[in-house]
């Protein structure tokens, strides 16, 4: 039997606007450093945001949109608006993003959410970002119209810092001058390393963005220089980057960074003792010992899809004790305020579907290649594909799978059956909507 996860799991994670020059005339927002004893920090990664001039929710777009990893791609700058309407009601000190900002890195979709993080700016709430694998030069930009889809301008990384001027590039402390990584101080005793682990360079000429991401050499340099100055002056030092910096599921192939242990010793020499990332579209959090010292990485669920996770992440800056949790964000809620009851059901039944499907889609194509092996009746093949589905689900929320019929025909199944070690791994999830812990 072949030992696979389908392409389409492998991809799970991957998967009127303003003018530039708009962008360039507005005053930049000074924001004054919190002088909170407790920093808060509202998280996100994964919003895949297309912008809505790039698409009429036409025939070409509704198809694209369906084929999406169980995103809600269809709903993204609407999820986007509520996140955004939650964060004002919740007043944070920061908002963190992670990563896959948008969904093939579209000028248009990059400054149609830095219009909506100003909204946050405006309002004293300190906005930082990092690009993820989607964001830069991404040779598949699209925009959407009728029966067709067409090439769109994608973003530099020149275009990524002058779009986000206000969401951190016009903030930084320190800069690094080997990637788009730089430093920020929102508190005195809390500073926030903003890594680039998106590998782009390459991507024009290989006709894709690269899923895999990195740090250079010069980076872990100006990383580890950085944690000698945050130990001189007694500030905690916690990195964001897009890529997870240690295995958190079976799935784990591009989407931990490359050479994760020598960051990890970086990390832990620099006295990290805490990382967010994303990626992976799953929520997780998971810890290791590196060098002596305890390291956890947290990873937003995407907030595209599944839950549509935000974390909630409180740093005491004198003790150095901190807690997360994350939270289910009430999309649901918008909706109906904003379009009323039927939009909004009618947003739960595609929200439901797109992400069953997911799951659903992928192991019925693998079950059904495999069953000359297997001898696997129809009924049989669908209740697996069922059970799939649940599991998936189960992953990109963080909590156990429900041990029912569906999943019980997995255990059955031979221990070489594709899929089955991913479908049982989904009983075992715990711990990973809340963390608390020293960062200091």
């Amino acid at each position: 039997m072949k030992l696979r996860v389908p392409t389409l799991l492998l991809t799970l994670a991957l998967t009127g606007s303003l003018l530039l020059a708009g962008c360039h005339s507005k005053k930049q927002t000074t924001i004054p450093q919190s002088s909170h004893s407790t920093l808060t920090a509202m998280v996100i990664s994964d919003d895949h945001v297309i912008a809505p001039s790039l698409h009429d929710n036409g025939k070409a777009f509704t198809e694209y949109a369906g084929n999406d990893a169980g995103a809600d791609l269809k709903y993204s700058a609407t999820i986007f608006q509520a996140f955004i309407t939650q964060a004002l009601k919740t007043k944070p000190d920061i908002v963190i993003v992670s990563g896959d900002i948008t969904n093939n890195g579209e000028k248009a979709s990059h400054e149609y959410v830095a219009t909506q993080l100003r909204r946050l700016t405006a309002k004293n709430i300190r906005v930082y970002v990092v690009p993820g694998n989607h964001d830069l030069n991404n040779p598949i930009a699209r925009r959407f119209k009728g029966k067709h889809q067409y090439s769109t301008e994608a973003t530099s990384p020149t275009q990524f810092k002058q779009i986000y001027k206000n969401a951190g590039y016009g903030e930084t402390s320190q800069r690094d001058p080997n990637s788009l990584s730089y430093l920020v101080k929102p508190g005195k005793h809390t500073w926030l390393l903003m890594l680039n682990s998106a590998i782009y360079k390459s991507n024009y000429q290989q006709g894709s963005s690269t899923v895999g991401g990195g740090l250079t050499d010069g980076t872990l340099q100006w990383i580890a220089k950085i944690g000698r100055e945050a130990k001189k002056q007694h500030a905690v030092l916690v990195p964001v980057l897009h890529h997870n910096t240690m295995d958190h599921t079976v799935i784990h192939q591009d989407y931990t960074i490359g050479y994760a242990e020598q960051v990890q010793s970086v990390f832990a020499k620099a006295g990290i003792k805490l990382s967010l990332s994303g990626h992976i579209h799953a929520q997780s959090i998971t810890s290791k010992t590196v060098d002596g010292q305890s390291l956890t990485d947290i990873a937003s669920g995407a907030l595209i899809l599944g839950s549509h996770y935000y974390g909630t992440l409180k740093i005491n800056q004198q003790t150095g004790k901190a807690q997360y949790h994350a939270t289910p964000l009430d999309i649901s809620a918008y909706i109906k305020q904003h379009q009323g009851t039927k939009a909004m059901t009618a947003y739960q039944k595609y929200d439901h579907e797109v992400v069953y499907a997911a799951g659903y889609n992928a192991a019925l194509s693998q079950l059904y290649e495999d069953r000359d092996e297997t001898k696997l009746s129809t009924k049989r093949v669908k209740q697996l594909a069922n059970g799939m589905a649940a599991s998936n689900i189960a992953l990109f929320r963080g909590t156990p799978v429900k041990d029912t019929a569906d999943i019980k025909a997995w255990e059955q199944l031979p221990q070489g059956t594709s899929l089955r070690s991913f479908v049982l791994a989904t009983k075992k999830l715990h711990g990973n909507l809340d963390w608390s812990g020293r960062v200091n």
